[in-house]
């Protein structure tokens, strides 16, 4: 049976000289634009001046790109990698870890807070709804890239993957439909970021509680936890070979790496809702209307670094 969709596109977009520029990397560079345009606006509608929003550019581009490969190489392959630890830094060969790239974004978030006397819940909040949309437009690189596949479906919405039964070895005519996973996850981090806005927007608790980051951990990582189920199994050293895998031994059942890996922040999601739910509303500033966010938008774009202008009248 053919998937609905057969997809067999090059993942070079353009080819210049010895130069190759990669539908994946150009998603990768518009998801840290627009995660840096919503963190942007987060900050500056706390009263954050545009040299704070900026500066968190390089922390937040770091912690991304080292978590997430780190996350692949200690998550799924660390005896692999630590056989010959130098092929950590090959980057070109691919392998980047989104659990990774949390953790990288949480020690970036504490070392950023600390650096500017913060809290890390406040920046934490700023950052949550910047992630949630990055996280589901990095997917639509995976899928102009052919890779984490879903695992094969007879569903009418599968997907013929050419070039990855090409790269496993599989014959044309033996490459089956699969779920297109990371459609899947593109539109949960879309999910994410409009449940995160809608919390915000509720006034339930205010930036600087953990609300909003807390929302973001319990939402996406439950969705991350449920879209494994249907996600391609992938190389697992940690988990075969370590006592994740005599813990799935004793109970009977197998989860994924990325599943395991979902659990803490879903638990750490859980604690920081409960933690900001026991604080009171007016403990927190509220943040600026947008008609009041305009003109310090449009400020911060004329003279990038400044110090927006407080509004008159408000506190």
């Amino acid at each position: 049976m053919l998937g609905f969709l057969t997809w067999n596109l090059d993942p070079i977009l353009l080819h210049l000289g010895p130069l190759q520029i990669r539908y994946y990397g150009v998603m990768f560079a518009l998801t840290i634009y627009t995660g840096f345009w919503v963190w942007q606006r987060q900050s500056l509608r706390n009263r954050e001046t545009p040299a704070f929003a900026e500066e968190f550019l390089w922390y937040g581009v770091v912690a991304i790109v080292g978590g997430a490969r780190l996350g692949h190489c200690f998550f799924y392959e660390p005896m692999t990698y630590l056989k010959n630890p130098i092929t950590i830094l090959y980057f070109w060969q691919g392998g980047l870890a989104s659990h990774g790239a949390t953790v990288g974004l949480i020690v970036a978030l504490w070392l950023f807070a600390r650096k500017h006397k913060t809290s890390w819940f406040r920046v934490a909040d700023y950052l949550a709804p910047a992630i949630a949309i990055a996280a589901g437009g990095v997917r639509v690189g995976n899928f102009f890239n052919s890779e984490i596949v879903g695992r094969v479906t007879d569903g009418p919405w599968g997907v013929q993957f050419l070039r990855y039964c090409q790269m496993e070895g599989i014959p044309a005519a033996a490459c089956e439909p699969r779920h297109p996973s990371q459609v899947y996850e593109f539109f949960m981090g879309v999910i994410t970021y409009f449940v995160v806005m809608a919390v915000q927007k509720a006034d339930i608790r205010r930036a600087g509680s953990g609300l909003m980051g807390g929302v973001f951990m319990t939402v996406y990582f439950s969705f991350r936890f449920t879209v494994e189920f249907f996600k391609e199994f992938q190389h697992e050293e940690l988990r075969t070979q370590g006592p994740l895998g005599a813990i799935e031994q004793t109970i009977g059942y197998h989860f994924t790496m990325g599943q395991w890996l979902s659990v803490i922040p879903v638990a750490l999601g859980l604690w920081m809702i409960s933690r900001a739910m026991l604080q009171k509303k007016d403990d927190f500033a509220a943040p600026m209307s947008l008609e009041e966010l305009k003109p310090i938008l449009a400020a911060a774009r004329a003279n990038p670094g400044g110090a927006p202008e407080k509004p008159k009248g408000k506190k």
